[in-house]
């Protein structure tokens, strides 16, 4: 299926850090400031299929995607069932997402044979669920094409963004996370990326992405080089960074998903609604 989802979206592992009342009032707010579409990492706190149900019974009409649930964590029937409750449940407002990382390799096989196979096991119970896969390899990202109806990506500049959209074709679903921090004082904010970066410095499928893009082992030895941080997260003034949303849109992006760094405040709030509100 094609899928028609908001130009804009917002990319909220800060969920991890709410309790459950924490996360109701916080969507809430995110509806009532007019956005309209949030994706779910799932990182190390909160379930996938669970939050994404407790976003949706929370709001009324922001839509949701798993950006991305951990395939590894689950078996196909049991992520496909998931899927499918949800999208019945709320008919038009959910997208599963699946990934798998390099992790899997411990199972002697590897992430494109596994997530093909997998996809087998969720086509038996949710075959109309709409889906993307979060996709950075090549083989990901041709599998994304020719078995789902778009990908997601995290974590890559523009210039991913561009191949991403060679290799998939013009009409294919294409969402990039992007990172950003709001400040004047750009060294202040390189601080605050490095902090969220320093994590996923440490993953080998991290590396083995951000090498393919042409990074030294210098650039990538944490915290990570100034180039590095520059190309990867968005920093500066509200203009700045929507400047910057705006390179990925031009490189092929259908949609992008804002993720801010920093603490959940108020002005986090703020600075959601300034960067997307041209978009909403």
């Amino acid at each position: 299926m094609t899928l028609s989802l908001p130009r804009t979206a917002l990319s909220l592992a800060e969920l991890d850090d709410l309790d459950h009342e924490g996360v109701v009032r916080f969507v809430r707010r995110l509806e009532e400031y007019g956005h309209r579409m949030v994706w779910l990492p799932e990182i190390n706190g909160r379930e996938a299929f669970t939050t994404a149900a407790l976003v949706l019974a929370s709001t009324e009409r922001l839509v949701v995607g798993n950006g991305v649930a951990r395939a590894l964590e689950r078996v196909p029937k049991s992520a496909g069932s998931a899927a499918r409750g949800l999208a019945e449940g709320y008919p038009g407002r959910y997208v599963l997402g699946l990934g798998v990382s390099g992790a899997v390799r411990a199972r002697g096989t590897g992430p494109l044979p596994f997530l093909r196979e997998y996809l087998d096991g969720v086509d038996k119970v949710a075959a109309g669920v709409p889906r993307v896969l979060g996709a950075y390899s090549p083989g990901i990202t041709r599998l994304a094409a020719e078995r789902a109806d778009g990908l997601i990506t995290f974590l890559v500049p523009p210039e991913h963004t561009r191949w991403a959209r060679e290799t998939v074709g013009p009409d294919l679903f294409l969402s990039v996370v992007q990172w950003a921090v709001v400040g004047r004082d750009r060294a202040a904010a390189r601080e605050v990326a490095r902090r969220r970066l320093a994590y996923y410095l440490t993953l080998p499928h991290q590396i083995a992405k951000l090498t393919r893009l042409g990074f030294t082992d210098a650039d990538l030895a944490p915290p990570g080089s100034d180039l590095l941080v520059d190309a990867l997260v968005a920093g500066g003034t509200p203009e700045q960074v929507r400047e910057a949303l705006r390179r990925q849109y031009d490189a092929g992006a259908t949609q992008v998903a804002v993720s801010l760094l920093g603490p959940l405040d108020d002005a986090k709030l703020d600075a959601y609604r300034a960067l997307t509100d041209s978009e909403n």
